[in-house]
């Protein structure tokens, strides 16, 4: 029957054949829909009815293997206690044999697959989406669940860091993003830490940059995870910062960022010489953003998580069970100090 089907949509073996190598460039090499099309000389809205068609007749089945469930009772404790509007907790996986390193990939692919989820099924027709770059934002759009949408436009939050890591190159990420949603995009083509104030006053003045960050400003939505100060932070991986700038950083009570906007623990903004020199949406313009949503996981994330909910960076946070419970172990322990403290007087 799935035989019939496939004959009758397109009989000549010819056509399965390009369906199929569209399909392979797309799903095994990872190439976008524009780049398959620029590579096979047709429109990328072409390419994506090829995709759906090599779908619908049976060249390509996708199998879902591992279920993206939540940890309801997590989630809605931590949305409870940070304030937020909205908040999922991915249940930890009960297969066992996995190695630690295999698992964290899994973990980070599982994650950024529910926050691909949760953006279709929450980005409107007509939005403007923001993305910063990280692993953890490269995973979300990298993911198969991101669609079509209509008169969507996507736009780069935060000034690039160079191509050498894939997953840290901001262009290639809002390029995906763009790319899955069918979206216009909106690069800025700057670094995001130049040498010195002279330098970034002079890029701010060339006019696609400004209107990029013009764009970022007024994104209705937002796609970010928190960036922590240690050696796994995207700066310092491309050597942008280094042991002592990571010092100098936490010396000044910064516990995280987003999108270069640094915070501490308390939520209030940790203001840095460096800040000076960043090309990126600032503090405020950040909290502007109606949805802001932060797919953060990982021991490292506990405390940044935190502080970033409560500067008002996020509020919808999408992070893993573990996680979610160091933080809600550290928000009860508070919590009883407070009361504690309170009982004494």
């Amino acid at each position: 029957m799935a035989e019939q089907r496939r004959h009758r949509n397109d009989p000549s073996e010819s056509g399965l054949l390009v369906l199929a190598e569209v399909a392979h460039l797309y799903y095994v090499k990872n190439l976008t829909q524009q780049h398959i099309a620029e590579r096979i000389g047709v429109s990328r809205s072409k390419v994506s009815r090829m995709l759906r068609e090599a779908r619908s007749s049976g060249l390509v089945e996708i199998r879902i293997h591992l279920p993206l469930v939540l940890a309801t009772d997590l989630q809605d404790e931590l949305k409870a206690r940070l304030g937020l509007r909205e908040c999922l907790v991915l249940a930890a996986p009960k297969r066992a044999g996995t190695d630690a390193a295999s698992g964290r990939s899994d973990a980070v692919g599982r994650l950024g697959a529910l926050g691909a989820r949760y953006l279709q099924e929450n980005v409107a027709d007509g939005s403007v989406v923001g993305a910063s770059w990280s692993s953890t934002v490269y995973h979300v759009v990298s993911a198969r669940y991101l669609q079509e949408k209509s008169n969507v436009t996507a736009v780069q939050m935060m000034g690039s860091i160079g191509g050498s890591i894939a997953e840290l190159d901001g262009v290639s990420i809002t390029a995906r993003l763009a790319d899955a949603l069918g979206a216009k995009a909106h690069y800025l083509h700057a670094p995001m830490l130049v040498a010195d104030v002279a330098v970034r006053d002079g890029l701010l003045r060339d006019p696609y940059i400004r209107k990029t960050l013009e764009v970022a400003r007024g994104a209705d939505t937002m796609v970010v995870s928190v960036g922590a100060i240690d050696r796994t932070s995207g700066q310092y991986r491309t050597g942008y910062l280094d042991d002592a700038d990571l010092d100098y950083i936490r010396g000044q009570g910064a516990v995280g960022d987003i999108c270069g906007s640094y915070f501490s623990y308390d939520g209030s903004s940790v203001r840095l010489r460096m800040n000076e020199r960043m090309i990126a949406i600032g503090f405020e313009d950040i909290k502007g953003i109606p949805n802001r949503i932060c797919v953060s996981g990982g021991r490292h994330k506990v405390r940044p998580n935190i502080g970033a909910a409560r500067a008002g960076l996020l509020n919808v946070l999408i992070t893993d069970e573990d996680t979610a419970r160091e933080m809600l172990g550290i928000l009860e322990s508070e919590h009883a100090t407070v009361s504690s403290g309170d009982r004494s007087v």
